[in-house]
C-alpha cells in the first residue's frame, strides 16, 4: 500500500467528526425546506386525477411535449405548477 495514513485515538476522531457536524450545520447546509409551488410535485395518479384524463392520455402529452414529466429511479413526477397550467388552459 502507498499513501499517507493518519492514526487517530478514538476520542480524537470523535472530536474532529463533532466538529465536522458544527460546521456543516452552522453554515446552513440543513436548512429547513418550505414547501412551495416550485416543489410540489405529483404522481401520475394524482396528474390524472387533477387533470380528469386517462394515464394513456397523460402519456400522449408527455409525448407530445405538452406536459414535462420529472424522473426521480422509476417514478414519473409532474409539477403542480404545469398541472395548474394546463387546467387553466383547459
Amino acid at each position: 500500500m502507498t499513501g499517507n495514513f493518519i492514526m487517530l485515538q478514538k476520542e480524537d476522531l470523535k472530536e474532529v467528526v463533532a466538529e465536522m457536524v458544527q460546521e456543516v450545520i452552522s453554515n446552513g447546509v440543513f436548512k429547513e425546506q418550505r414547501v412551495t409551488e416550485d416543489n410540489v410535485y405529483y404522481d401520475r395518479d394524482e396528474a390524472c386525477a387533477r387533470l380528469h384524463i386517462t394515464p394513456t392520455t397523460l402519456w400522449r402529452m408527455e409525448k407530445a411535449g405538452k406536459i414535462k414529466v420529472h424522473k426521480v429511479g422509476r417514478r414519473n413526477l409532474y409539477s403542480k405548477q404545469d398541472i395548474d397550467e394546463l387546467i387553466k388552459k383547459g
